[in-house]
């Protein structure tokens, strides 16, 4: 039988290997040697030594990203779907996903028709939590909250959305228009003109009965000088020039179905010689 060192590189016999004592006692071969049978192929280092690395511990496994049940985005019911009204939807919670590659986010929709596609406002980061992200409603149509968790451990990125129900904002109305001018109700449609003294500030309201908030625009036809003491619903009128005078106020607002709506108050403008004569024949 023949003898042999341990493998370089090993400090002790593996399994396929056994020791033989003192095979050579009493000569110059009195060693430890092993069996050479299985060495050159099984004895080698498998640990600890200097070029040895470590295999990559396993990856944890997660359960796949989804909402929680009964988690889903949410409008909250005090709610008031109405142009210039504050809003509140409540995010999603969700389940699974990689703890530390998962975010969460919202952010609210909106579109003029139904017919359209969504227009985004930016997205808002959030906690796996009920979180309230609010939104104030600024033009008619549908508005709708989402609420989403994003997964960055896997590839494809994993995104999971949350959608409440659409709902519609209605138009602002006008409605009833009113005018007062003087502090006397004018009736637009079958008054006959007024009688006002030339140069002689005059004030003149515009109200509607409507929820709209449209901006006023008072003007004279034709080419008539007309002071307009503000563009406002409430203003003072001035009539620089005697004669027959159209003016128009119109009111205009892009949130309502008409957009614009208008009231027109002939006036009569003489000087005040005429005022006092008119006046005094009981006709002003």
């Amino acid at each position: 039988m023949t003898h042999e060192k341990l493998v370089a590189g090993t400090e002790s016999p593996t399994r396929y290997t056994k020791i033989i004592r003192n095979p050579g006692a009493g000569t110059k071969y009195n060693r430890t040697y092993q069996e050479t049978d299985y060495v050159s192929r099984y004895t080698k280092t498998v640990a600890g030594g200097k070029d040895y690395v470590p295999p990559a511990p396993p990856e944890p496994e997660f359960d796949d990203l989804a909402i929680a049940e009964n988690g889903g985005a949410n409008l909250v019911g005090s709610n008031i779907y109405e142009v210039g009204q504050v809003v509140t939807g409540k995010t999603a919670v969700f389940i699974g996903g990689n703890p530390d590659t998962t975010a969460y986010r919202s952010r609210w929709q909106r579109k003029d028709n139904a017919q359209d596609s969504w227009i985004n406002s930016n997205w808002m980061n959030t906690t796996n939590e009920k979180n309230d992200h609010e939104y104030t409603i600024l033009k008619p149509g549908q508005i709708r909250f989402q609420s989403q968790g994003r997964d960055t451990s896997v590839d494809p990125v994993l995104q999971i959305n949350s959608f409440t129900s659409v709902k519609d904002v209605p138009f602002l109305e006008f409605g009833d228009l009113s005018v007062i001018v003087n502090d006397i109700a004018y009736d637009t449609t079958v008054a006959a003109p007024l009688t006002v003294l030339m140069n002689d500030p005059l004030p003149a309201v515009v109200s509607i009965t409507g929820n709209a908030t449209p901006t006023y625009v008072w003007t004279a036809r034709g080419d008539y000088p007309i002071m307009v003491g503000q563009q406002a619903a409430s203003t003072v009128l001035t009539f620089p020039t005697a004669g027959a005078v159209t003016v128009t106020c119109t009111l205009t607002d892009p949130n309502t179905e008409e957009y614009n709506t208008s009231v027109v108050i002939n006036f009569f403008v003489v000087d005040a010689k005429e005022f006092e004569e008119l006046k005094n024949k009981g006709e002003i």
